[in-house]
């Protein structure tokens, strides 16, 4: 299975389904499931994130696993974040949701950037621990993993 390496705790906010965009500095032509693995390491900058109001909400009383795959999602399409932006935003009211605001803020919406898009979150049972890699990179998931979708 094609996986992809996020930071914690980005991994986790993709598994609750908090988060459905993975902002990033290009697009993907890369379509179908997707494991979502959690980094070995929280970076600084990280978990300075996770004290704004935003995230300490939303990841109350939640587990970071670190260095495991935690699920799947669907990798449905990628889009500039500007167009995705202004997809958000009510036409007549001029303004974003509660959920849209939360995805604001777990992600870096700044011009020139992609946000690609994801569906259908899938957390496994239990976390399948994984060393991982920068990009794309692929492992074989268990039998009764597969089984379990």
């Amino acid at each position: 299975m094609r996986i992809i390496t996020l930071y914690q705790p980005y991994a986790t906010l993709m598994m609750l389904g908090l988060k459905t965009n993975e902002t990033r500095n290009r697009r993907t032509l890369v379509r179908g499931t997707l494991g979502i693995h959690a980094a070995a390491a929280i970076p600084n900058w990280c978990r300075l994130k996770m004290n704004e109001a935003s995230f300490k909400s939303a990841l109350k009383d939640v587990e970071l696993p670190t260095g495991k795959i935690l699920g799947t999602v669907e990798l449905i399409g990628s889009m500039r974040t500007e167009e995705w932006l202004l997809s958000q935003s009510d036409i007549i009211e001029g303004f974003y949701t509660a959920a849209v605001w939360n995805e604001i803020a777990f992600g870096d919406y700044s011009a020139n950037r992609w946000a690609w898009q994801t569906i259908n979150p899938t957390p496994f049972e239990t976390p399948i621990p994984a060393k991982g890699s920068q990009g794309f990179w692929f492992f074989d998931l268990p039998n009764e993993v597969i089984q379990q979708d």
